[in-house]
């Protein structure tokens, strides 16, 4: 009888201990699904919180010169920009510019191949409002935000007077005045941080320009003269931008 009850008390440690080992081996069963649930893949994509932000922009411009060659080429250029989120993925902004480059100016009355007879400085002060389409919605995508736009506005001359222009007839001397300006284009911005970012935009422009009167003098033998001409250029800038 007391060999049976120390047989049984001998045994009563190992099936507690077999008893704890299956209640461990449960308990971390039951705990792998919770803690694999708690584990979070990063996502390449991040909402933008700030939705203004305004920035210097710098860059080079290329246009058409006309048929007859006396419009502004384009130049260098800079200015200034401001934008501000709208709903979803659209943005509204607006664009200051100046492009400072060259035009040849044309006598009609010379032979053809001799008609230029000097560039002169150009400087047209460009200003128009875009609405903006940012491709990923208002988020970025590994800190990238490409997007789409197109806007409209005025191109304005502001030129000074060129000395060349006086050797022409008055009839002969080109004008840019003011010419309505429309644009589109696709570029991204690169957020460096929360506030700072970088952006890079491609522009195709289209403004027009009035043909001097002495080109359509019937003596000059000009055939099917346009009162004036739609010319397009292409433009590429970057932009530093701060955002608040």
């Amino acid at each position: 009888m007391r060999s049976e009850t120390a047989q049984e008390f001998h045994r009563a440690p190992r099936s507690l201990l077999g008893a704890c080992s299956a209640g461990v081996c449960l308990l971390m069963t039951l705990l792998l699904p919770l803690q694999g649930s708690a584990q979070t893949i990063p996502s390449p994509y991040e909402y933008l919180e700030r939705g203004q932000e305004i920035g210097l922009w710098g860059g080079w411009v290329g246009t058409q010169t006309g048929r007859f060659g006396y419009a502004p080429e384009g130049g260098v250029a800079a200015g200034v920009r401001y934008a501000v989120e709208l709903s979803g993925p659209l943005a509204f902004e607006g664009t200051w510019g100046l492009i400072d480059g060259e035009r040849d100016v044309v006598d009609p009355g010379r032979v053809e191949g001799d008609r230029v007879i000097g560039q002169a400085v150009s400087r047209i002060t460009t200003i128009d409002a875009r609405f903006r389409f940012s491709l990923p919605g208002r988020r970025m995508w590994h800190r990238l935000s490409p997007f789409l736009f197109a806007g409209a506005g005025i191109a304005i001359d502001a030129s000074p007077s060129s000395n060349l222009d006086a050797v022409l007839l008055p009839e002969d001397v080109f004008d840019f005045g003011t010419s309505f300006l429309g644009t589109f284009g696709a570029g991204t911005r690169w957020f460096v941080t929360d506030r700072i970012a970088v952006r890079a935009d491609g522009t195709f422009s289209l403004w027009q320009v009035e043909t001097p009167p002495g080109f359509a003098d019937p003596d000059r033998a000009f055939e099917n003269v346009d009162d004036s001409e739609w010319l397009w250029g292409n433009t590429f800038t970057l932009s530093l931008l701060w955002r608040w």
